[in-house]
């Protein structure tokens, strides 16, 4: 039962939190994002009409936090993807972008808000700081592979920057419908690892 100040008999403003962040989340992946708003939300989670102002702002913030939350869970399935390759920086990177791949296209609803416009201005630093958090993770197992002579001695951010443009672009695709083999476009794991064995067979040497 939830009182009037949106607070769970139960538990707390911290179950409420929790239980409008599942909601929301619950709206994201059945009816995507204009379907969340901060009273959908409230209905959804059982809480009063007023309860959800108390935990965010609107929903942007909302939606911030929610993302926030499946940056660090997207990196937490790439590095669990990594660990299980041990010895092998390239066997580690490539799994950690496989492992990307694959969590955008369980989720496509959280995929499009963490990419998505609405998360590129958001005014709440949680959420680009767990992307950056990504990012970086991706770039040291790129200059893991550097230092053993798996990758090319350029620029890792930008070989990084590379893996996840590719990434991404081909998950987008797969998404809208777009990959046709004809075109030479297979399915988004496939295309990760053809850029990363492209790469892999390049010049050392800087260019």
């Amino acid at each position: 039962m939830v009182v009037a100040d949106g607070s769970s008999r139960a538990g707390g403003r911290g179950d409420t939190r929790s239980a409008l962040l599942e909601a929301a989340a619950g709206l994201l992946e059945e009816r995507g994002m204009g379907a969340v708003t901060l009273r959908a939300v409230g209905e959804r989670a059982g809480v009063s009409r007023q309860a959800p102002y108390k935990h965010f702002t609107d929903k942007r913030a909302l939606l911030s936090v929610l993302a926030a939350r499946y940056f660090e869970r997207l990196a937490g399935e790439m590095l669990g993807a990594a660990d299980g390759v041990d010895g092998d920086p390239f066997g580690r990177l490539e799994a950690m972008m496989e492992a990307y791949v694959r969590v955008a296209l369980d989720g496509p609803g959280r995929y499009r808000l963490m990419f998505g416009p609405e998360m590129k201005g958001s005014p709440y630093p949680e959420v680009h700081e767990a992307a950056r958090d990504l990012y970086w993770r991706v770039v040291g197992v790129v200059e893991e592979c550097q230092e053993v002579g798996e990758l090319p001695g350029r620029d890792p951010v930008q070989l990084a920057s590379l893996l996840y443009a590719t990434a991404h672009g081909a998950t987008d695709l797969t998404l809208a419908g777009h990959i046709e083999q004809e075109k030479g476009l297979g399915d988004p794991v496939s295309l990760v690892r053809r850029l990363l064995g492209l790469l892999r067979q390049s010049p050392t040497s800087e260019t």
